[in-house]
């Protein structure tokens, strides 16, 4: 299932003693196992089990490595009270063996790890990966690598922080977990993974969660569809109480991405100073019992989720796994749609609607887990009538990010068709009101249209704002706005990487990097330029120029290569 280079693998050692009693003497991973909690109302003596688990964070060792599995909403609210000398590194989603239905809203299908530690450096860990999964149909990678499997591993990606490929009962001991765990710290400066399960200890209350009340009231808002440009926070307050039936935010992540008005790398408490009062404005405009969501990386939407929990009533913590960039040893993938109710939710749409339109049920279906999504495959399981999909649970693996430029207007962070169409289709009805107050290039609006709901966009920027009007009139002229567009590339990007000149490749950049790969082969080690240029067949400006640094020609030479055909089966 996983593979961890280099690791000296910890053993695991069972402490049978609640966690106020331990004293821990020595730098280890510490593993605190708690139940899955549905609701704060379960926790026992909230208060007491928070304390407790701070006291044992802050008792141990300077460079330990804390992890604790419970469920989402616990994880949340415990985050929001840790102490300040502990870093929360990671929030793992972990895939449930049973997820757990709910009636008319999404089935929980994910459990919480947090990784926390003492000390707040980057995470110290062993790379570590995960093995390839096969389509069941056509026996070859899930993912379908085309001509780039000279660049992965013979074993499997690297881990993210979404977890599918093992999973919790909570009703039995996570030896998955702990073995991985075993394997992913498995470093000189540990030994042991001391697990601590404190299930009997700390045991739900038969609690239900009680709401807020709210009165059930008509939609008082008969505006037609409007974008409206300027400050989110004055536009929003230009918008009557219990108005909206859909509220979603992806602001910006102050992670210092380059946004064409905004300044995305304010200071932390200013960001989450301003986060709180379009939160609250939303919340304001929300109708009862509807839902707002927010977007965002899991350690933001804890402070979100801190604000929101004081004024509407949690939801939901939806999993989208969507890999962004992989700029560490564990890739991001896991981001969060943090979902509060005014009051108590109101039956999911979807799920109480006499019919969903194509449109609709194409977009709360996903794809069941390991089906490829090659068209000859998916032509094939057609014909044979084999089902590969199902009701989207709260984990979404399905919807990938946009990657070509064809597809991109001229905005740097642009949400893929799908997850808007996903999320609209499942909280709204047809002519209800969503609301997006940072509608960037009109991803929410145009997706809204399409489904036949009214809407409300916001955006500071006149640029941006200009772009997602012409594109409406685009729709309202026959147009999909999400077509292929081959005119030129867009300015905006979501990396750091400079893009390359458009230009005529004499040789394909596959032949290079496997060029390099045999040149290493022969003199031991990733060669230099210098190098390069004394034993390749090829001019070096081929590789100057082809390329966006060094790292990627020799991409191929620090990898193994891999296969899409699964060695143990009929490929």
């Amino acid at each position: 299932m996983h593979l961890s280079e280099n690791a000296i693998s910890l053993k695991d050692r069972n402490i049978k003693s609640n966690i106020a009693e331990v004293k821990t003497t020595s730098s280890n991973v510490e593993f605190v196992i708690l139940p899955y909690y549905k609701s704060l109302e379960e926790v026992p003596n909230k208060k007491n089990l928070f304390n407790q688990l701070n006291d044992f964070i802050s008792r141990t060792d300077k460079r330990s490595t804390i992890a604790i599995l419970t469920s989402p909403i616990f994880a949340n609210d415990f985050c929001t009270q840790l102490k300040n000398d502990s870093y929360l590194k990671l929030w793992i989603a972990v895939k449930l063996t049973n997820p757990i239905e709910r009636e008319d809203y999404l089935s929980d299908s994910h459990s919480a790890l947090l990784i926390i530690t003492r000390y707040k450096e980057s995470l110290n860990h062993t790379k570590t990966r995960i093995g390839y999964t096969y389509c069941p149909c056509c026996d070859k990678t899930t993912k379908d690598y085309g001509g780039k499997k000279h660049l992965y591993h013979e074993f499997g990606t690297l881990m993210s922080d979404v977890w599918r490929d093992i999973s919790v009962d909570f009703e039995r001991y996570p030896s998955g977990v702990v073995n991985r765990l075993c394997d992913l710290f498995g470093l000189p400066q540990y030994k042991f993974v001391n697990v601590y399960d404190q299930r009997k200890y700390f045991k739900p209350i038969d609690k239900k969660h009680s709401f807020g009340e709210y009165p059930q009231t008509e939609n008082i808002y008969s505006e037609k569809s409007k974008l409206l440009n300027g400050d989110c926070i004055g536009q929003l307050k230009k918008i009557p109480d219990n108005s909206i039936d859909f509220c979603f935010a992806d602001p910006p992540y102050n992670l210092n991405k380059k946004y064409e008005s905004w300044d995305d790398g304010i200071d932390i408490q200013k960001y989450f100073e301003w986060c709180d009062q379009w939160l609250s404005e939303l919340a304001r405009v929300l109708r009862p019992g509807r839902t707002l969501a927010v977007l965002n990386i899991p350690q933001w939407c804890v402070r979100h989720f801190k604000h929101l929990n004081r004024i509407l009533d949690y939801q939901d913590w939806i999993v989208w796994e969507g890999l962004s960039m992989p700029v560490r040893m564990i890739m991001p993938s896991h981001y969060s749609i943090l979902c509060f109710s005014k009051g108590k939710p109101k039956p999911l749409p979807a799920l109480v609607r006499s019919k969903n339109t194509s449109f609709e049920k194409n977009a709360i279906e996903m794809q069941s887990e390991n089906f490829c999504i090659r068209a000859n495959c998916i032509t094939k399981r057609k014909r044979l009538k084999i089902k590969d999909s199902e009701m989207a649970s709260n984990v979404w693996s399905d919807i990938h990010r946009l990657k070509h430029n064809s597809r991109r207007v001229d905005h740097p962070c642009q949400l893929p068709p799908m997850f808007m169409y996903r999320l609209i289709s499942l909280f709204t009805n047809e002519n209800e009101f969503v609301l997006d107050p940072f509608n960037g290039a009109g991803t929410t609006t145009l997706t809204a249209q399409q489904l036949n709901r009214r809407f409300v966009g916001i955006e500071l920027s006149e640029y941006y704002h200009n772009i997602t009007s012409q594109r409406h009139n685009e729709l309202s002229s026959g147009l999909d706005p999400f077509r292929k567009i081959n005119d030129d590339k867009p300015k905006a990007k979501n990396s750091r990487v400079a893009r390359l000149k458009k230009q005529k490749y004499e040789v394909s950049k596959k032949a290079l990097q496997l060029e390099i790969k045999n040149i290493s082969k022969q003199i031991g080690h990733i060669p230099t330029k210098e190098e390069v240029t004394q034993n390749s067949q090829f001019p070096i400006k081929y590789f100057e120029n082809y390329f966006t640094g060094w790292g990627e020609v020799t991409a191929a030479a620090r990898t193994t290569g891999m296969t899409e055909f699964n060695q143990n089966g009929k490929g």
